[in-house]
């Protein structure tokens, strides 16, 4: 076991595509504030160009922090795990199955990217494994492949007693009808508000980035409506958080009610109240890395274009100042990524062990 982890850590494609997103952001952002230096609003086409050029850099610039964040918020395991599954794919089709159609390379990195994500929350089981060991077998699967496979044993062998899995289910039937109806009583059926907010959010979000390419032609209106709509934004992501954690309160409620009546272990958590148990509380800060994210990379950005003008020697040190708070912002929403993961990890280990048999029988208990 010791010895797999070590042969392989999955750091080869994590720095590839942190590097590769970086390199892009680099050229991106660089090459747009110099198409747009150039320019000084002589070529509207050109500056368009520039635009465009800026636009995608800082896409990449976007994608460069998520990758970062999800490299940090991951465990040695979980990222070597992540990086195995997908790679071990990969090489088998790069060794001359990768499919020609662009549809079909799509569809499998697509694949892949799912597989990776169920390996990466323990959810491939034994034989999944062992098959994307057989893609390369002088890999070895960085994980618990033992705890693999002793659980796939364990499944096998520990089977249900002639109609009890069918009385067990009918149980299950019923405390989910019943949870269903507390549920309603509790006015927990739908988001509700939250619905509304997110949706009112993500279209203030779109209005800001349509107010922003409009500041070379208004810059005083243009800049003012962006920073108005990025506040606006930011308050429905904030609102939209409060609200699901209101919600998700009220349901934990629930469970912990339905925990002190129920009679028996095996009965398992109701599915209706499952999402309560995996949606961990917090939500209201957690909606608010993304805004801080993209505040300081706004602000780097910013002072970045505003450094490169010579012109602007007498205020470099705002500048600069804009550039140090604009990484400071950037640093924390990674650290607070960070820890909005382990929530989220933590409320799923929480989840599996709720389920309890329930788990285990949709994962192989077969009656005898």
């Amino acid at each position: 076991m010791t010895r797999a982890r070590q042969t392989y850590s999955g750091w080869g494609y994590w720095v590839v595509q942190i590097g590769f997103a970086a390199l892009l952001a680099l050229l991106g952002i660089g090459g747009g504030v110099v198409m747009l230096l150039d320019d000084d609003g002589r070529d509207s086409e050109s500056a368009g160009s520039g635009i465009l050029v800026f636009a995608v850099g800082v896409v990449f610039l976007l994608l460069l922090v998520w990758l970062i964040a999800g490299v940090c918020s991951q465990s040695r395991t979980e990222r070597a795990v992540y990086a195995w599954t997908i790679m071990q794919e990969y090489a088998a089709r790069g060794a001359g199955g990768r499919p020609v159609n662009p549809g079909r390379t799509v569809t499998a990195d697509l694949a892949s990217l799912a597989s990776a994500e169920r390996a990466r929350h323990g959810e491939l089981d034994y034989a999944e494994v062992l098959r994307l060991q057989a893609l390369r077998p002088d890999v070895p699967y960085p994980g618990d492949l033992e705890a693999l496979r002793l659980a796939a044993a364990e499944r096998e062998t520990d089977l249900l007693a002639p109609g009890e899995l069918a009385e067990r289910r009918r149980r299950w039937e019923a405390d989910d009808a019943a949870a269903v109806s507390a549920v309603e009583r509790a006015g927990l059926a739908a988001p509700g508000a939250e619905r509304v907010l997110r949706r009112v959010a993500t279209a203030s979000g779109v209005a800001a980035i349509v107010a922003l390419f409009t500041w070379q032609r208004i810059p005083v209106l243009g800049i003012g409506a962006f920073l108005g709509l990025v506040a606006v934004w930011t308050a429905l992501r904030a609102a939209a958080g409060a609200c699901r954690d209101a919600r998700t309160r009220r349901g934990l409620a629930l469970v912990a009610e339905w925990r002190a009546e129920a009679p028996a272990a095996e009965r398992g958590l109701p599915a209706p109240y499952a999402g309560f148990v995996r949606t961990p509380l917090g939500a209201w800060w957690m909606r608010l890395i993304t805004p801080l994210l993209a505040f300081g990379l706004l602000l780097i950005v910013g002072a970045a274009a505003n450094l490169s003008d010579p012109g602007a020697a007498d205020n470099r040190g705002v500048f600069v100042g804009m550039a140090s708070t604009g990484a400071a912002l950037v640093l924390v929403g990674i650290a607070l990524r960070w820890v909005a993961a382990r929530r989220s990890a933590a409320s799923r280990s929480r989840l599996a062990a709720d389920r309890g048999p329930r788990g285990a029988v949709d994962a192989g208990h077969r009656e005898r």
